[in-house]
């Protein structure tokens, strides 16, 4: 084999290696993500709402990762971790909206949030704020086929 022939088979090779690991890493985080997602919701899951079959759990998540109070910074953004659980484990419903508003005010968020499903009755909501200090409720719809559940939950902000 001639010189050139040589480095590009290293070079295959390399890439190869490195494609097949990668691939790997992929398939191990996908399997542990899964494995995280626990039903019914322990305390490392956040806060618990339950209505009806459904179970949902909640957790703020800071772009720092630092949430030092039970109350939620004002004008910071941050996502929600969510887990999704009926009374028979992991449910099939699917998060359909995530939002927030300031009852005593009579409006909402100044931002529209984004779902992303995660898999396994997990997903994050990305892109909530709270733009005025005081009491905000927090409010998730949970749609199982045609049936839409509504969730809500008071929260404080900073």
């Amino acid at each position: 084999m001639n010189p050139v022939s040589a480095q590009i088979e290293s070079r295959r090779r390399r890439y190869g290696n490195f494609l097949r690991r990668a691939l790997f890493a992929a398939a191990l985080g996908a399997s542990t993500t899964s494995a995280n997602a626990a039903c019914p919701p322990a305390a490392a899951d956040g806060t618990t709402i339950t209505r009806g079959d459904v179970v949902l759990a909640w957790r703020v998540l800071l772009p720092d990762g630092a949430l030092k109070s039970g109350r939620i910074p004002m004008a910071r953004h941050f996502s929600l971790d969510v887990q999704l659980c009926d009374r028979g484990g992991v449910s099939g419903a699917q998060l359909a909206k995530a939002d927030a508003d300031m009852p005593a005010h009579k409006h909402g968020m100044n931002y529209r949030p984004t779902i992303k499903p995660l898999g396994n009755g997990r997903f994050r909501v990305d892109g909530m704020m709270f733009h005025m200090a005081g009491e905000w409720q927090l409010a998730f719809e949970v749609q199982a086929g045609k049936e839409i559940t509504r969730l809500t939950h008071g929260v404080q902000a900073d």
